[in-house]
């Protein structure tokens, strides 16, 4: 019964992502990094701009909004926020 609840609890969850099925296209060259708050002179590829990404969650840290994004070059966290977001 336990795993059962435990199965059900995790299609919840991730069925209620805030980012559903949405693509993001960016505006200009942004760094990104493995773990939000990373040092930023160490990012670890580049978001090229036209680049389309899939948002996946949130993060705040310190005063900072970072967001997960999984690209063509690669996931991680994105500080800045230069994309044009439509859900498709």
């Amino acid at each position: 019964m336990k795993r059962l609840s435990l199965i059900v609890f995790l299609i919840a969850i991730g069925g209620c992502s805030k980012y559903n099925n949405e693509k993001w296209v960016a505006l200009q060259d942004m760094q990104a990094f493995a773990e939000p708050n990373d040092d930023r002179a160490k990012p670890i590829f580049l978001v090229k701009q036209g680049e389309t990404c899939a948002p996946l969650e949130d993060s705040v840290a310190r005063i900072y909004a970072y967001t997960k994004m999984r690209c063509a070059s690669g996931t991680g966290w994105v500080l800045d926020d230069f994309f044009q977001k439509s859900s498709k």
